[in-house]
């Protein structure tokens, strides 16, 4: 079964980790979530720098500079981000922010899952070990030009 990438399923996410979706259908998209549907992709825009780097679709460019994912601009926009990130990272972050104001209390429950999720995502990414003592392609410890880790 494919993962939801979009906005929306996130979003979806969210509501129903906020108890916010409609008690008899389901739906999150309700008058009583408009206001939070207003805020989302701006809120996700702001969490996506965190985030990223902790999916395992994270790749670090040759031309030196921070890789990064391009903004949201609708509900429908698909991240290019791992599962865990999409179905609990970014759901307990929303929903941290959503709720800062409305309930205090509520927002920092989610935001120390969003802290513990995103730390977990860090530690789990996959890793391989280069050798370094060969001084290519860095140059070797020993001419100070060692850059990468």
């Amino acid at each position: 079964m494919a993962v939801n990438r979009t906005v929306q399923a996130i979003f979806d996410k969210a509501m129903h980790l906020m108890d916010a979706q409609n008690e008899s259908t389901g739906n999150t998209d309700t008058s009583d979530t408009r206001e939070y549907k207003v805020r989302t992709i701006g809120i996700l825009n702001n969490l996506l720098d965190l985030v990223y780097p902790a999916s395992d679709t994270f790749a670090i460019g040759g031309d030196g500079k921070r890789p990064a994912l391009d903004d949201i601009t609708s509900f429908e926009d698909e991240l290019d981000l791992d599962a865990r990130i999409l179905r609990d990272v970014l759901p307990n972050g929303l929903a941290a922010k959503l709720l800062s104001e409305e309930n205090p209390s509520l927002a920092d429950y989610f935001q120390q899952c969003f802290e513990q999720s995103l730390a977990e995502a860090r530690a789990r990414i996959p890793a391989c070990f280069e050798s370094i003592e060969d001084g290519l392609p860095y140059g070797g410890i020993e001419y100070g030009e060692f850059g990468s880790w």
